[in-house]
């Protein structure tokens, strides 16, 4: 599916891949701390470039990730766009240095599975709210604030700030 012929790259000097991977790809394994809710789109242009081969394109789906605060299921829509480049005659070591991806010697096809891993995991970001003023779970008693109110008291003072907390009030 991501896989480029080099021999017909080499005649055509341009290429394109235009897929919908479903969300449930192992593509898109269970390394990702999100999931995707539907199809993701991706269009990529491969172009010779002397020996180097140069991939451009665009990613688009819809993934699913969990708020940080109360773990609700927040959309989070992936629109970016991607370019990496394959080098030829470079070590695996020597690529990472100069950002690039190894062109496999001898190799009559290029398969652009792990790039576009890597670049989708990087475009969607981390950690994400549901919304500015989630307030998360109770740390005591495990409350979603959101929902409903708890008992519990938060604001244990600790007696090592006693002496500032003097001064602040002098």
């Amino acid at each position: 599916m991501l896989k480029v012929d080099l021999g017909l790259l080499a005649q055509r000097h341009r290429m394109q891949i235009d897929v919908e991977v479903p969300a449930d790809d192992p593509l898109w394994d269970t390394t990702f701390p999100w999931r995707f809710a539907e199809p993701v789109a991706l269009r990529l242009d491969i172009q010779q470039a002397g020996a180097d081969v140069v991939v451009r394109g665009r990613v688009r789906g819809q993934a699913e990730l969990s708020c940080r605060r109360c773990l609700a299921d927040v959309g989070y829509e992936v629109d970016e766009d991607l370019i990496f480049v394959y080098r030829a005659g470079v070590a695996p070591v020597e690529a990472e240095a100069e950002e690039v991806y190894p062109l496999p010697a001898k190799s009559r096809e290029l398969d652009l599975t792990q790039a576009v891993w890597e670049n989708v995991l990087l475009s969607v970001p981390e950690f994400v709210n549901c919304n500015d003023a989630c307030r998360g779970f109770c740390p005591r008693c495990g409350t979603n604030l959101n929902e409903s109110t708890c008992e519990c008291r938060t604001t244990d003072e600790d007696p090592r700030w006693a002496a500032l907390r003097r001064l602040r009030s002098e």
